[in-house]
């Protein structure tokens, strides 16, 4: 794998070569995302399944009465059937499937959070492997951030108790904490450092860029919701189309478009994370000099660099 050029990027440079990279290296990326997004996507879906069959669905009906008027009668759905009930009784169908199910929920939710900081982890050693020219495979990338998955847990709660109090402090003093701390997971994994080394590390960068980190930051969301939103209305869509009588085929087509969508989404906005972490080292520490000097003692010949500004 060939090196990209170690140079200060634009914001537009850092887009560019965010979809060359993503390109480039398109199925161990989306591979990373989708071994951690697919089984969690999964237990979701079986857990929906059970702690629907488990919690009655009560429906109103409406029939002509003596009077004249409509008067309201009261359903429970179970299992396909209906079957009629007062509106005081008490229904209970299938209680250990709902307990199930809801435990399955809560268990998903709380794999899904570990799964994104572990995934996040490993895509942002791949895609700096990629920059520098090296090869990297799946495996390789999750043996490399697990030893770093405590840290990566730490400092990501840290990060968001400081940005939820900066919100509190009339917003804007979150919204500078968020982009201080923005390059925190990059700074973590290439430089090994400790959580609260990374987000000294993350600031430090950060100085003086906080315009550039949220321009890029922006457009990513951006990107994010433009291609996120129309698998979102064709899941959706597909699904009442197809099985309108069927809630959990609904509720399948729909979740599988969307775990689709983030699967290709979540690399971009990683690769787009890494290559500003490298751009503000290039700008402010000379890193494409260090790159030189390194590719020169060994032999691999000279990179294309400038000197940064």
């Amino acid at each position: 794998m060939q090196a990209h050029d170690f140079e200060p990027m634009s914001i537009g440079g850092i887009l560019d070569r965010t979809f060359r990279i993503y390109k480039d290296s398109f199925v161990r990326f989306v591979t990373i995302v989708a071994v951690i997004q697919v089984p969690i996507a999964l237990l979701t879906l079986i857990s929906t399944s059970a702690f629907r069959r488990g919690v009655p669905v009560r429906q109103q009906t409406y029939e002509p009465s003596e009077r004249g008027g409509r008067q309201g009668r009261e359903y429970t759905v179970v299992e396909g059937r209906r079957a009629r009930v007062s509106a005081t009784r008490q229904d209970v169908a299938g209680p250990a499937a709902a307990i199930f199910g809801g435990l399955g929920l809560v268990v998903a939710g709380i794999l899904g959070l570990l799964g994104q900081v572990l995934c996040s982890g490993a895509l942002t050693k791949s895609v700096s492997e990629s920059y520098l020219g090296n090869e990297i495979t799946v495996g390789q990338a999750y043996s490399f951030i697990l030893p770093k998955f405590l840290t990566l847990i730490w400092a990501g709660i840290c990060v968001v108790l400081l940005v939820w109090l900066g919100l509190l402090l009339l917003v804007v003093p979150g919204i500078i904490f968020g982009l201080w701390y923005a390059l925190t997971n990059p700074a973590i994994v290439v430089e090994n450092l400790k959580a609260s080394k990374g987000m000294s590390r993350s600031k430090a960068l950060a100085s003086g860029n906080l315009g550039k980190i949220f321009c890029v930051g922006f457009l990513v969301i951006l990107l994010s919701m433009v291609l996120s939103m129309p698998a979102t209305y064709v899941g959706a869509f597909l699904g009442s189309f197809v099985f309108p009588n069927n809630a959990m085929l609904m509720i399948f087509v729909n979740q599988f478009f969307s775990v689709v969508a983030n699967i290709l989404i979540v690399p971009i906005g990683a690769t787009a994370y890494i290559l500003l972490y490298y751009d503000l080292r290039i700008r402010k520490e000379g890193f494409d000099l260090q790159m030189l000097a390194e590719s020169i003692g060994s032999g691999q010949g000279a990179a294309n660099v400038d000197q940064p500004q």
